[in-house]
């Protein structure tokens, strides 16, 4: 025969237990969210490039709205995607599966200025240290130098990325927070 009141008494018990552990691991998360963040870790877009003049008497190139590019940085890892230049448009293939050199032309050159790599990141000081572990560009992959930037500290939600005096000839990144 059916015990009614048992039953009863096992879904309480099971409501409890239930509870108890949806308490546990809000809290559990609540902890987790609420450690305190580096000062660089977050969603940034690149908002300014300043772009370094070829001779000493000219003044560098500042470009206020850049191609896009985004680099996250959260505990320890990174992703950084950019647009470098302006991205040619091309038509569609005539035979996909068979494209003319021209089509394999333009595809590359719309696909060069394309710039991606993700890894894992550390600062030291003033310096921003990437470690590639998979990049668009093999050799950023794979020759165990990380890619080193300055980082100055503009505003809260506003840091500048500046390449050492090795890579001086490179630009420098503004970006700005978005989460």
């Amino acid at each position: 025969m059916y015990n009614f009141s048992k039953s009863l008494a096992t879904l309480a018990g099971l409501l409890v237990v239930s509870m108890f552990l949806i308490t546990l691991a809000v809290s559990e998360n609540s902890a987790v969210q609420s450690q305190a963040k580096t000062q660089v870790e977050g969603v940034w877009k690149v908002a300014e490039v300043q772009v370094p003049s070829k001779t000493p008497a000219e003044k560098p190139t500042t470009i206020t709205t850049p191609q896009p590019g985004l680099l996250i940085l959260t505990k320890g890892y990174y992703s950084f995607l950019a647009v470098r230049d302006e991205r040619p448009a091309f038509a569609p293939a005539k035979d996909p599966a068979n494209l003319t050199d021209a089509e394999k032309i333009a595809r590359y050159e719309q696909w060069r200025p394309f710039m991606a790599n993700s890894g894992t990141y550390e600062v030291k000081g003033s310096m921003l240290m990437l470690h590639p572990m998979v990049a668009k560009n093999v050799e950023v992959m794979t020759s165990g130098t990380p890619l080193t930037w300055e980082l100055k500290v503009e505003a809260p939600n506003s840091l500048w990325l500046i390449p050492p005096s090795d890579r001086a000839t490179e630009p420098r990144l503004k970006v700005t927070r978005l989460e």
